[in-house]
């Protein structure tokens, strides 16, 4: 019996120690998870910015390839010379104007206009236009919403005018109703304090 007893002893001393490992090993394999989990993000964030970069350097060869082209087709003349100093004058001056993250509602300006042609081809085409397109677009884009702001602006201007002509003409009816009610008050005093005067005078005969 105290053999066994110690065998049972040694087992449970095993299963603690075991129970202890399998708990440390769950911990280890939690953070591990989670490392693994934090890696994976940092890994798709490297993923989509290599994906920007790579995109941005395509436009950035696309805007070369353009400039080489109208450089070789038109040589180096003076007339070409303005032509790309007026291009990048154009380019700093909407670039001030508009920030990267403001050129997509450009792009939702013409998703919104794809009923028009021209807009649905420049849709189709937006990945290989030019930066300064993109901007003039957005700018288009930034026009249209001010006019459907002003015309709201407008309307609602129209309104509040329109509530203030009936409540001038509410005001007038109340101030006409006050100055009865006035007038009707110092008649029923008037008639008060005459037949006061009335009744003293009887009195006093």
């Amino acid at each position: 019996n105290q053999k066994l007893a110690a065998e049972c002893a040694n087992l449970l001393s095993q299963c603690n120690k075991w129970e202890k490992e399998c708990l440390l090993y769950d911990r280890d394999r939690e953070a591990l998870m989670d490392f693994g989990n934090e890696a994976d993000e940092r890994a798709k964030k490297a993923e989509i910015r290599v994906h920007e970069l790579e995109e941005e350097l395509g436009k950035l060869n696309e805007e070369l390839r353009f400039y080489q082209h109208r450089y070789e087709s038109q040589g180096i003349d003076s007339s070409s010379e303005g032509a790309i100093e007026e291009e990048n004058l154009l380019e700093s001056i909407l670039a001030a104007l508009i920030c990267k993250i403001e050129v997509t509602s450009g792009r939702a300006f013409l998703e919104a206009n794809t009923s028009l042609e021209s807009c649905l081809r420049l849709l189709k085409m937006w990945n290989r236009l030019r930066p300064s397109t993109q901007k003039i677009l957005t700018l288009a884009a930034e026009v249209k919403t001010l006019k459907k702001d002003k015309e709201h602006l407008r309307i609602n201007l129209s309104k509040a005018e329109e509530e203030v002509k009936i409540l001038f003409e509410e005001n007038n009816i109340l101030d006409e109703a006050n100055k009865r009610l006035v007038r009707q008050s110092r008649e029923e005093k008037n008639l008060h304090d005459s037949g006061r005067k009335h009744t003293g005078s009887a009195s006093a005969k």
